[in-house]
């Protein structure tokens, strides 16, 4: 307790969908350029119509950093965990009745969650 406030700690229950996902990778996409230089589907082959497809069907993207050499494989494992450390760490008006909404993820929350997943922090920006 803070003068009057009260502290309270929940957990959130909530359901992401293979559409919720492939719209926060193709955000993110659009977004991370400042500090990754290029996307690249691992394999080569598209698992749907877009790069952005990639990782709601079990496949992964290869992230190249725009400064350096460094690069980072973003699977679906990384991304659903960038996606419960953005919710708990502060990002919890994206849920909506047990489920992700993800017209309230911009291309800056959608950066948060692949960086949340790739490094387990917000490393750029």
């Amino acid at each position: 307790m803070n003068g009057n406030t009260f502290e309270l700690h929940a957990d959130l229950k909530f359901s992401v969908s293979r559409q919720d996902i492939d719209d926060i990778v193709s955000a993110a996409l659009d977004y991370i350029s400042y500090w990754c230089r290029e996307a690249e589907v691992v394999g080569g082959k598209y698992l749907g119509e877009y790069a952005s497809d990639q990782i709601s069907r079990g496949g992964s993207l290869m992230l190249y950093d725009a400064e350096t050499d460094e690069k980072w494989e973003l699977t679906l494992e990384k991304l659903l965990t960038g996606i419960k450390m953005y919710v708990e760490n502060g990002g919890s008006s994206c849920v909506w009745d047990e489920a992700i909404d993800t017209s309230t993820i911009d291309g800056l929350a959608a950066d948060c969650i692949v960086q949340y997943g790739l490094f387990g922090e917000l490393v750029f920006g």
